[in-house]
């Protein structure tokens, strides 16, 4: 690619990002056309050619930066300080929730990409995809404090039904404004609460 993309305002490289990342939502990569993107992204086609020399570039480049995108939240989520597993999870989709307003087709297109089965760009997708989607549940189960709960087995089973609960609620968020997103969060967090009291030892049972 170009390295005079990276040259660009950060305004004009999210847009760029944004751009890409919702045609290629919307659509499979065959379909999806670089001439839509550009209108989409208010520049010209040739501009868009200039920055990367093709649509495989321009698409491995979205997806690659997804993924940074999603490591570097994994590791930024995984406070080695805080081992409350509800505070832990509630810091995990605030982070989630501020991914989504900045580029709201991120989610969406990675999960078309995962599925893309056209031989052209496969191989280099199924290259990264074992870290698609990942947030740290590894980490987040070495560090917790498992003393909070009542039945300590039951935690990797907890893990998961919170973790498709956060999915759900992060789905369609993609046209919400940031004080939206916040009140999402808030429903989030109640969810967590009548969790924690089922969860966890009477003790522990201090608000989120």
């Amino acid at each position: 690619m170009n390295q005079a993309y990276f040259q660009l305002p950060l305004d004009k490289q999210r847009n760029l990002l944004n751009s890409g990342y919702k045609l290629f939502a919307l659509y499979p990569y065959k379909k999806a056309s670089m001439s839509a993107i550009a209108s989409e992204a208010d520049i010209s086609k040739s501009l868009l050619f200039y920055y990367f020399k093709d649509k495989k570039e321009y698409y491995l480049f979205l997806f690659n930066t997804a993924i940074d995108f999603l490591d570097e939240q994994k590791e930024e989520g995984i406070n080695k300080q805080m081992n409350d597993f509800f505070q832990l999870i509630n810091k995990t989709v605030e982070r989630r929730m501020k991914m989504i307003h900045d580029y709201p087709y991120l989610y969406k297109f990675i999960t078309r990409a995962y599925y893309e089965s056209l031989e052209e760009i496969k191989p280099e997708i199924d290259k990264r995809k074992k870290i698609l989607l990942q947030i740290g549940e590894e980490e987040m189960l070495n560090i917790i404090d498992y003393d909070k709960f009542k039945n300590p087995s039951d935690v990797k089973i907890l893990l998961d039904i919170v973790l498709s609960v956060a999915e759900g609620c992060m789905r369609g968020l993609e046209d919400l404004d940031i004080s939206k997103m916040q009140e999402k969060i808030c429903e989030f967090k109640s969810m967590m609460d009548s969790l924690k009291k089922y969860y966890y030892k009477e003790e522990f049972l201090i608000k989120l």
